[in-house]
């Protein structure tokens, strides 16, 4: 069997992007060209095919009658739009239902069985080489690349139809084959007969489902009725004339008109929970040069200054609301937590341009620079036409006009939504922010807000206040005081925070690590170099360690290991979850060195840093670095043994694991400082090591997190 390291040479591809989103295919037309099925012209099929003349040229005449068998049997197998592979269930014909991807791969693979001669396999081998790659790419996340030179490198070529290539020529000709295979055949069978979308149904952000083509059609249409009945959106008139009236334009006319439809962003429904749905629009990927960028970036510094608001982290406010009651003796503090529903949707567009108008107004008195003022007039008057200028969609084949507030996909919405929703709340809470003297806290991140305050009849008035707003998300609104209309608890979860509201103690939401890890994992073309792919994943660039959680003013010493254990067992879980699904078995064990580097040292040692600075100056945190290391290795043994295909790193990190037991295991070989290279620098103190308080606490330690969930492959591709 031939192996080569030409598969290195081979960008990772994102399949999925020719499948998801994909609502207007509608026949086989949309997704090869009828004209290439039926050319008697070999040439032509094949040039689609392996792309490269010199390459066609080269093959040999076996190959050559395989692939032009290959044609004619997607001809044939495609007359019903491969719509005889797949059986709809009963209850499926009249309701929205999240298709099983098993039974999506399965009649996928009946379907590419017959249209794929058997001839250009060879033997079994080569057979579940295709079928792992066709079941990894109906089973992917979104944005997950498949790396070709993983499978490639396997292929079997000792068949006399390859014998006419060389050892590069092969790995191209095959990768060209295969690669149209998947984004044509593959991509078409599953575009014609389902629509595959991401959803915000739960935490699984990236986790792709599968509906019915007809049924999300249905689903579809409704939505874009209501959506026209509310007046969110109306025809656009020229894009809506029939083809008598097209007639009478003159060239120019219909290319200008081409051109138009062209650019108009597309109009996609994202699931919510109980099938509600989230608006977005999508525009074609275009490559902006270096000058249009910064101009985008220009005129978003341009709102951020007209907007006036400093951006200070929530860190730094809660820790100023925290000193300040503990001052005064710890009062009882009254937490209200909210969220506007469609936030930018909801924006008065003519409200909106008065507080263009006013706040530009005001920068230019304060502006001294003339050059300066001649610019931020010419960025309000591009914003200005372009908020009167009618925004334009496309849903189906017939174009909209976007009429209620702003779009969620638009790149200036967030920012002109932070502009505006500032601007309101000033007017709306005047009264209250205005009183200094209160203990309080207002924070607002795009559509969510949190405000604290000593004061109960304060925090009703702030409910009242925020009754001003027509899109308060009521059942999302949470307190920590009795009221009638809206839900209370002692612990309010805000930006992926929890917040005890008695003691004001700081811990990770659930959300942070409830769900499957490889979900919350982007898989990008970054993992063609494994190595690299983990240490930007399990290290500090991705595990967000901040003096929020880390900090000793307002979180006890017992909560700040648990939020120590769970950080860690992020960073496992995510090792784990990565070399499962992208590591051979045997290369797995060669990675162990690279988390003992980024994690049990480095990702430790910045622990250790934030905490250092976020203390009291008369608060002694009493440690050992062997500590961190023991907690870092103890999540990945339990995240190894949760995660089937990593049980054999478990050996490897019991070893780890026994030499940094500095809790029950031996004293001498234990230390205090460590070197970025992991090396023992300074002695560890043996009644810091045998602390019998943190023996016991380090008990809570022999489990994962409530809630934590590692990844299954036997799960992952029975999933839904």
């Amino acid at each position: 069997m031939y192996r080569f390291n030409f598969c290195d040479m081979i960008e990772p591809i994102y399949f999925a992007q020719y499948f998801v989103f994909k609502q207007n295919v509608r026949s086989l037309n949309n997704v090869v060209n009828s004209k290439l099925l039926k050319s008697e012209k070999a040439e032509d099929f094949l040039q689609a095919m392996i792309k490269e003349e010199r390459l066609i040229r080269k093959i040999s005449l076996e190959l050559r009658r395989i692939l032009l068998d290959m044609q004619q049997n997607i001809k044939y197998c495609s007359k019903q739009d491969y719509k005889n592979y797949f059986v709809m269930y009963k209850e499926e014909k009249h309701s929205l239902f999240t298709v099983n991807k098993e039974r999506i791969y399965e009649g996928c693979w009946e379907a590419l069985s017959e249209i794929v001669p058997k001839k250009f396999f060879g033997n079994n081998n080569n057979i579940k080489i295709f079928k792992k790659c066709t079941k990894i790419i109906i089973y992917s996340m979104k944005r997950q690349h498949l790396y070709f030179g993983k499978f490639i490198k396997k292929w079997d070529f000792n068949f006399s139809f390859w014998n006419n290539l060389s050892a590069s020529q092969l790995i191209n000709v095959l990768t060209n084959i295969l690669q149209w295979i998947f984004k044509v055949i593959l991509s078409g069978i599953i575009s014609l007969n389902f629509y595959v979308t991401p959803s915000q149904i739960t935490n699984d952000e990236n986790l792709l489902h599968y509906f019915w083509k007809n049924q999300w059609q249905s689903f579809y249409n409704r939505k874009i009725s209501e959506m026209i009945t509310a007046k969110v959106i109306i025809k656009f008139h020229i894009n809506c004339v029939g083809k008598k009236v097209r007639k009478r334009y003159t060239l120019q006319e219909k290319l200008k008109l081409k051109l138009l439809k062209k650019a108009i962003p597309k109009l996609v429904l994202v699931l919510k929970p109980n099938y509600g749905y989230r608006p977005i629009v999508r525009y074609k990927s275009e490559q902006l040069n270096a000058a249009d960028k910064y101009k985008i970036k220009e005129r978003l510094f341009f709102l951020r200054k007209l907007t006036g608001k400093p951006h200070e982290k929530i860190e730094i406010q809660f820790l100023t609301l925290f000193t300040k009651w503990v001052e005064r003796n710890k009062p009882k503090l009254f937490f209200v937590k909210t969220d506007l529903s469609n936030a930018f949707g909801s924006i008065n567009k003519t409200k909106l341009l008065k507080i263009l108008y006013e706040r530009h107004q005001e920068l230019q008195k304060m502006e001294t620079s003339v050059y300066m003022k001649k610019k931020h007039a010419q960025h309000y008057k591009d914003f200005v036409e372009e908020l009167r200028k009618p925004l334009l969609i496309h849903a189906g084949s017939t174009v909209y006009e976007w009429r209620e507030g702003l779009v969620q996909g638009y790149k200036f919405s967030p920012a002109l939504s932070e502009l505006y929703y500032s601007f309101m709340d000033e007017i709306y809470f005047s009264k209250l922010l205005k009183n200094h003297n209160d203990l309080q806290l207002f924070i607002r991140v795009v559509d969510d807000y949190l405000y604290v305050t000593d004061s109960l009849e304060d925090a009703r008035l702030f409910l009242k206040a925020l009754s001003n707003y027509r899109n308060v998300n009521y059942s999302k609104t949470v307190v920590n005081f009795a009221h009638a209309d809206v839900s209370s608890s002692r612990d309010i979860t805000f930006l992926g925070f929890c917040y005890n509201t008695d003691n004001l103690q700081v811990s990770s939401a659930s959300s942070v690590f409830a769900g499957d890890m490889c979900y919350k994992i982007g898989f990008s073309a970054a993992t063609v170099n494994l190595g690299m792919f983990l240490e930007n994943r399990i290290g500090i660039s991705s595990i967000q360690i901040n003096y929020h959680i880390f900090n000793f003013y307002h979180n006890s010493e017992q909560l700040i290991w648990n939020h120590v254990f769970i950080t860690l067992c992020l960073s496992a879980n995510k090792f784990c979850t990565i070399l499962s699904i992208l590591s051979d078995d045997s290369e797995m064990p060669k990675y162990l060195s690279l988390y003992k580097r980024r994690v049990s040292v480095r990702l430790c040692n910045t622990i250790i840093e934030v905490l250092k600075k976020n203390a009291p100056i008369d608060f002694a945190f009493v440690y050992c670095i062997n500590h961190f290391r023991y907690l870092s290795f103890k999540a990945l043994l339990l995240c190894a043994r949760k995660t089937s295909r990593c049980s054999i790193l478990v050996p490897y990190v019991n070893v780890e694991l026994a030499k940094s037991n500095c809790i029950y295991g031996k004293w001498k070989e234990h230390a205090r400082t460590v070197s970025k290279n992991g090396l023992n620098l300074v002695e560890a103190l043996k009644d810091v090591c045998r602390k019998s308080d943190l023996r016991q606490l380090f008990k809570n330690f022999d489990v994962l997190p409530y809630d934590f969930q590692c990844y299954d492959h036997k799960r992952f591709f029975l999933s839904l």
